[in-house]
């Protein structure tokens, strides 16, 4: 009873607030203009609606108030005879193109957004928008001045030691110096033109290292890299020219230098590479033209660096090429690894470089590798799968490029490919067949293997396997439970 009174109440308080307003009040809520029959809502007298929805309206950063045509309906609030005496006075001294927002649930979308625009100008022509931030003239701590020094750890970085001892030993970068050893060594050069003497070729690049080291980050280093590399690989040492055209291609990978000295590197590495296939140990002792071990890592460093450093460089996509089928060569008489590496370059050549003139060999030898990659019908088939995937592209993509014997080739690894698959599934049912006996599941393997591979050997011996098992049950029957010692046998006590 209590609640009904109480509705009741707030009720009659709103519709006596909302008559209570005065009717001729232009901008008070009541005064409502009916639409004729035929009138749709944009024709009404609605200040909002009646303007074209083009674009919301300008905000006004002027202090001039708006016109009292402009304004729509006002919120149904009580206000003092004051407020209103001002908004008439504001309505009185122009039009300023200020609209009086609406409540935010009132009106369409526009409306809402027309009101955003008229709140920021109202904002702005009070002043708040365009006062400055305060001052702060309190002085800011500093910590990296204020906190306590202690043991600088940097110092035992190695770099940082060798870079500090150079210096204390007088051996810092020095200009003057730096450009002095460049004359030497462009005098030594001078003095021999062919570079055929290696001995004074080997003593200019000493001068063009030193200038290197003496003045970092410049265009003299650019320049004293690059004839210090050339210097050391005319007189055949061609560890020191690979460390020099590294340092160059490293740091300034656009210099003007590049496509010369890739060219060097690529030299090198077919040198190295052909090396290693003669020598039986990796040890060096008395020629300067090779590295001291390891010449095939150093090989394929110098292939690395190329295609790395220049990608775009006139030999990068040959570098890779080189590279691959380096690996792929080494396969053939050190493992499956090798043949693993030799498809990961060959990718890396068709992902990185697919204008190059090596990319149909290319897909024809990854295919090969990843055929002899496979290790056989108990390991892993993702090489196997990727050389199904790798056939199929090749087939499709270069078939009219492609010689018939070449053709044929892939046709057969295409076969070999599914043969290795139907293989797997044939070992895995006769497991489930012969040594656990769950028949059910090398039906399910049997029946694969028709279904995929039925050009296959493995298939006509999947019929007959199949014929013999069917009518066993799917799981073998449980034979020879072991007795419960603790049960109570009949006829004792």
């Amino acid at each position: 009873m209590y609640r009904i009174a109480f509705c009741a109440a707030v009720i009659w308080m709103t519709f006596y607030a909302a008559g209570a307003q005065t009717p001729d009040d232009p901008f008070s809520s009541n005064n409502v203009v009916s639409a004729a029959p035929n009138d749709t809502p944009a024709a009404l007298d609605d200040p909002f609606l009646s303007q074209p929805l083009t674009a919301p309206p300008t905000a006004n950063t002027s202090l001039e108030a708006p016109n009292a045509d402009t304004l729509p309906a006002k919120n149904p609030v009580p206000v003092s005879a004051a407020d209103n005496e001002r908004i008439r006075q504001l309505a009185a001294q122009g039009n300023s193109g200020i609209l009086q927002p609406l409540n935010p649930w009132n009106g369409p979308f526009h409306n809402r957004q027309r009101k955003k625009d008229v709140e920021q100008s109202i904002i702005q022509q009070v002043g708040y928008a365009s006062a400055a931030p305060p001052i702060n003239n309190e002085p800011q701590f500093d910590w990296e001045k204020d906190e306590e020094k202690g043991f600088d750890w940097s110092v035992l970085d190695p770099v940082n030691f060798t870079t500090k001892l150079r210096d204390l030993v007088g051996l810092g970068p020095d200009e003057n110096k730096a450009k002095a050893a460049m004359e030497k060594g462009q005098e030594i050069l001078l003095a021999n033109p062919e570079l055929k003497n290696k001995k004074k070729n080997r003593e200019a690049a000493k001068h063009f290292s030193d200038a290197a080291k003496r003045y970092p980050d410049s265009v003299l280093e650019e320049d004293a890299l690059h004839l210090a590399g050339e210097c050391y690989f005319f007189s055949d040492d061609y560890p020191k020219a690979m460390t020099m055209y590294q340092k160059l291609l490293v740091k300034y990978q656009h210099s003007k230098h590049v496509d010369n000295d890739v060219r060097r590197l690529f030299k090198i590495a077919r040198y190295w590479e052909t090396i290693s296939k003669r020598q039986a140990a990796n040890v060096n002792f008395s020629d300067k033209s090779l590295p001291a071990y390891d010449t095939f890592g150093f090989a394929k460093k110098c292939y690395e660096t190329i295609f790395i450093n220049d990608p775009n460089g006139p030999v990068s996509d040959d570098a890779v090429m080189a590279l691959a089928t380096a690996y792929l060569e080494r396969g053939k008489y050190q493992g499956d690894d090798n043949y693993n590496q030799a498809a990961y370059y060959y990718r890396y050549l068709r992902e990185n470089f697919p204008l190059s003139k090596h990319l149909a060999k290319a897909h024809e030898n990854e295919l090969f590798a990843r055929t002899r990659a496979y290790l056989g019908a108990g390991h892993t088939s993702k090489s196997l799968d990727e050389a199904g995937k790798l056939a199929d592209i090749t087939l499709r993509q270069f078939g009219s490029e492609l010689d018939v014997e070449a053709k044929e080739e892939i046709i057969g690894m295409k076969e070999n490919v599914l043969h290795h698959h139907a293989e797997t599934l044939w070992l895995q049912g006769q497991f489930y067949d012969l040594k656990k006996r769950y028949y059910g599941s090398a039906r399910i393997c049997y029946e694969q293997i028709i279904a995929k591979y039925p050009q296959t050997e493995f298939a006509e011996k999947a019929r007959k396997r199949i014929e013999i098992i069917k009518d066993l049950p799917d799981v073998p029957p449980i034979f020879g439970l072991p007795r419960n010692p603790w049960a109570v046998q009949e006829g004792t006590d």
